[in-house]
């Protein structure tokens, strides 16, 4: 996969500061980047990464956001989430006949509880054919199946668009931005909400896990309002709010709403928290990460064969930088059927399903997802295996 270096998506400047490098033991897609902070306008982002195209073939072919081992439904989490935002787009949309499009709409069920608030012409886009199809079998929603770049091809005219959680996967923002005033009248509005980069060390994940396979750009409030009004979007509403995602995890966002200018509203206002907020992450992840390796030299590091599930971003940085060196694995298992039957780091990844008859130990390797695994072991599966956690 061929990497190259990104300018800045807000200013255009190309000194950058290097902050951390990140490395994976990839399926697909992405083995590492450099995360960087603009010298300029202090924007933090993933450098060294493929072009747009490599990220619209993987959230087309490998998407995880299908759910399809709980049959296109979110979780209770993810149905309250959505049910916040929108009560929030309800106070934003102008009327009842507003044309909204929901770019990565997963399988449509915001666009479900709009329709049900009354707002009758909302679509969704999505790259995902499983996505597209969830949302028209479980709520009659339409979901185009493009990537942003495919939009611009597009005739459609909208008065609304609404971005959760996607604005931080696109590599070409520049080019995102253009699409979406093409598609957009005049004065229409924008919603985005996007991780919350200034907060990651108040609210901790898995060490360096909001530098995801996935997660290229690293915003704040003030990087996001810089980049949208450069490319002529006038804000209209900004907030800082706690999304619940699982049980145990919460991820600090930064939502807010803005109008099209069509042209550059103001210059970019320097961003003076991001790059320090950053440090004080990688600082706290580091000391995690040590913890998180001696703990797997004493639980798992004897040579005997384990299982390990999840083969997300936690895994794969594990395996690229040593912290799974000394275990020997026999199979990665993982949910997503999309991974089944591929290998990663030449080792099987095999469905929850084929588990039973094996009698090797599980290393949970997650910590957004431990408790759901653990239940799913017990309770679903009936496995008798130990178990080994590491939070």
């Amino acid at each position: 996969m061929v990497r190259t270096s990104r300018k800045c998506a807000v200013c255009g400047g190309n000194r950058k500061r290097l902050l951390f490098q990140q490395a994976f033991a990839t399926v697909c897609l992405i083995q590492g980047y450099d995360v960087v902070v603009c010298e300029y306008c202090g924007f933090a982002f993933a450098d060294d990464i493929p072009e747009q195209e490599a990220f619209d073939q993987y959230y087309r072919d490998l998407s995880k956001y299908e759910y399809q081992h709980r049959g296109g439904r979110e979780s209770d989490n993810d149905e309250s989430r959505l049910r916040d935002v929108a009560k929030t787009l309800g106070g934003l949309i102008p009327n009842k006949q507003t044309r909204i499009l929901e770019i990565g709409c997963s399988t449509g069920r915001l666009l479900a509880l709009l329709k049900e608030s009354g707002y009758q012409n909302v679509w969704g886009l999505d790259p995902s054919p499983v996505c597209a199809a969830s949302a028209r079998e479980l709520y009659g929603v339409t979901v185009f199946t493009q990537s942003v770049s495919d939009l611009a091809k597009s005739q459609e005219r909208f008065d609304f668009l609404i971005l959760v959680g996607v604005l931080e996967h696109i590599r070409d923002l520049e080019g995102a931005l253009r699409t979406m005033h093409q598609i957009l009248l005049p004065n229409a509005r924008i919603y985005l909400d996007v991780p919350d980069a200034t907060q990651f060390a108040d609210f901790p994940d898995a060490p360096f896990q909001q530098f995801s396979t996935e997660h290229i750009n690293f915003f704040s409030g003030a990087s996001l309002a810089n980049l949208m009004r450069a490319h002529g979007f006038e804000q209209v509403f900004s907030e800082k709010v706690l999304r619940q995602y699982t049980d145990v995890t919460v991820m600090p966002s930064v939502h807010a709403a803005f109008e099209n200018r069509g042209a550059a509203v103001s210059p970019p206002v320097r961003d003076g928290e991001s790059e320090q907020r950053l440090r004080e992450y990688i600082d706290q992840s580091r000391a995690v990460d040590h913890r998180i390796r001696q703990l797997i030299d004493r639980t798992a590091g004897n040579r005997e064969p384990i299982l390990v599930w999840g083969v997300g971003t936690h895994t794969q940085r594990l395996l690229a930088t040593g912290g799974l060196d000394k275990v020997n694995i026999s199979a990665f298992v993982d949910s997503n059927p999309k991974y089944h039957g591929q290998r990663l780091n030449d080792i099987p990844i095999v469905s929850p399903d084929s588990l039973g008859g094996r009698s090797e130990p599980i290393l949970v390797c997650s910590r957004v997802f431990q408790k759901e695994i653990e239940q799913q072991i017990h309770n679903q599966l009936h496995l008798s295996n130990e178990v080994l956690s590491l939070y």
